[in-house]
Formats: structure tokens, sequence, C-alpha cells
């Protein structure tokens, strides 16, 4: 992918927007029920909070399997907007400075930092954990594959989805308002 299609800011967007595991995107194992959802289309609040800053985006989804989404980001204080889909294994790119979309692939994706892949994170939000996530209690559940501790936590009372990358200090919380 050509590096102007893709600036800094919509990297950074992506990298805590999609918070996921660096490797394969298909379910390993079995999935285990959750209670988280399902949630196949929402609006929400994306708020980041990594060691040297802090942010937020509206977000748009829609997911109606792992297998194929949309979403869109919108930072308001700037008017960026990013949008990101996939179908199966193709995933695309674009924003409102580059309006066509570019294709973006699984390895670009981990040379910026993603550590959930969107096909696993729609699996999570339609009920699905999957399996190399251990619950450790309540709702909360660990994983470790890929190398680096990856901590969701499910607040239902609130639909909050908290991600964090323990090795990083990155936290990314999602906020569902269905």
């Amino acid at each position: 992918m050509n590096r102007r299609h893709c600036s800094p800011w919509t990297t950074s967007l992506l990298i805590l927007a999609l918070f996921t595991i660096p490797s394969c995107a298909t379910l390993s194992g079995k999935p285990q029920a959750t209670s988280i959802g399902p949630y196949s289309q929402f609006n929400g609040r994306l708020i980041v909070i990594e060691p040297s800053r802090r942010w937020q985006v509206l977000l748009k989804w829609q997911a109606e399997s792992q297998e194929q989404g949309w979403l869109r980001l919108t930072h308001a204080a700037t008017g960026k907007v990013v949008e990101f889909q996939w179908l199966f294994e193709q995933m695309h790119i674009r924003d409102n400075s580059h309006p066509e979309w570019q294709p973006i692939g699984r390895q670009k994706l981990a040379e910026q930092g993603i550590v959930i892949p969107p096909q696993q994170l729609a699996s999570i939000l339609l009920g699905a954990m999957p399996a190399h996530f251990k619950r450790k209690n309540g709702n909360i559940w660990e994983s470790r594959k890929g190398g680096n501790l990856i901590r969701l936590q499910w607040q239902a009372e609130q639909q909050k989805l908290s991600m964090t990358d323990m090795a990083h200090g990155r936290t990314a919380t999602l906020i569902i308002q269905p």
C-alpha cells in the first residue's frame, strides 16, 4: 500500500480501533459463548489511552458475521473520517482525504501494531469468544496468542468493552450504543 494513502493519523485510528492479535484471523478451536452481544450493528464511541496520549472517535459498526463487515471512525475535533471493510481475508481502507478504497493486508496491519483482526473482533461482538481467549473471572478474558498479553473486560450494564495490550500499555474502550 502506498504510504500516502495511510497517514499516521489514519494508521493510529486503525491501530487502536481494531486492537487485535497479529496472527491468523480465523477462529482456532471452538469459540466460547460469552455474555457480549450479539451486536451486529451499532453506533458507539472508542476511547483510546496510550502512554503518551488520549483521544476518542465516534464509531459506526456493521458485521452480521465474522467473515464480512464494515466500520467508520469519525474524529469530531479534526473532521477526519476513516472507513474500513473486510470480506473474509480481503481488507480495504479509505478516508475523506483519499476516497478510493485501498487494499490493506494483514502484514501491513501487523506492522502498524494491530492486535485483534476485525474478523475476531466481529466474532467477539457477535457473542462467540475466540478459543485462544481464556476466561479469567466473570467477564474478563485473556490471550497470549501472538506473544503479548491481551485482556478483554466486558461491563454489560454499561455496554463497555475494554481491550488492553498489557505489554504496550494501550487501552481501547468501546462504548456501544445499539
